[in-house]
């Protein structure tokens, strides 16, 4: 058990509580308010629900290795994607709502159409670090420093972007402002984590490379 309480381990935890939280937000939402929404806007909820407990688990899952896991840690890697690129589709289908309100003589729009465009840029490095750097890691050991502390950067950015729309244009992202006060930080924080977790080396097996293997410039 002392081998389990290390920082990575925290991360991980924390990690996969504050996915799990948005989660239960999106179906809290889904009884409180289905009856005024959309049955479009149930789908997403749900859908994105199930997103964010298939994030979670992936990272309470994530000390798990060995061979008779082996079938186990390809599902969660496939699960992982796909929520993530669920994700990604969800947020590409808001990209002519977020250029139409851009308007070029109002600061907060830039503000706006900036943690919306960061974040999705967020996304799509953190897909393709899993997709393809992850796998190749000895090949890619710049790379897989770079993406993970820019997708922190962006979505830190977005965090920062999104306080001072709330602070200092009112402007709310959920239903009201306990919601929105409670919920973006515990969004955006998520991903933050989940970027960091990416910075740790998954074993010494995957960061050292073997005498008769040497890394390309990538």
């Amino acid at each position: 058990m002392k081998q389990l309480l290390t920082p990575r381990w925290l991360l991980a935890e924390l990690t996969g509580f504050l996915f799990a939280v948005y989660s239960a937000y999106n179906v809290f939402i889904i009884f409180r308010d289905r009856s005024s929404m959309p049955s479009e806007g149930v789908l997403i909820s749900a859908v994105v629900a199930l997103a964010f407990a298939i994030l979670a688990v992936f990272m309470w899952t994530a000390g798990i290795k060995g061979k008779k896991y082996v079938i186990f840690m390809m599902i969660r890697r496939a699960t992982f994607l796909v929520a993530l690129l669920v994700l990604i589709v969800l947020k590409v289908r808001l990209i002519s709502r977020s250029i139409n309100y851009f308007d070029a003589t109002l600061f907060y729009t830039y503000l706006y159409d900036g943690a919306y465009f960061l974040t999705l840029a967020g996304f799509l490095i953190l897909f393709i670090y899993y997709a393809f750097i992850l796998k190749a890691l000895p090949f890619h050991t710049k790379a897989a420093v770079v993406l993970p502390v820019s997708a922190i950067i962006l979505f830190s950015l977005s965090l920062i972007m999104e306080i001072i729309l709330f602070f200092a244009y009112g402007m709310l992202f959920e239903a009201n402002v306990l919601r929105t006060v409670v919920i973006r930080p515990v969004f955006y924080l998520g991903f933050i984590g989940l970027s960091l977790h990416f910075l740790y080396p998954l074993s010494t097996t995957n960061v050292k490379l073997s005498d008769k293997t040497q890394p390309t410039n990538q």
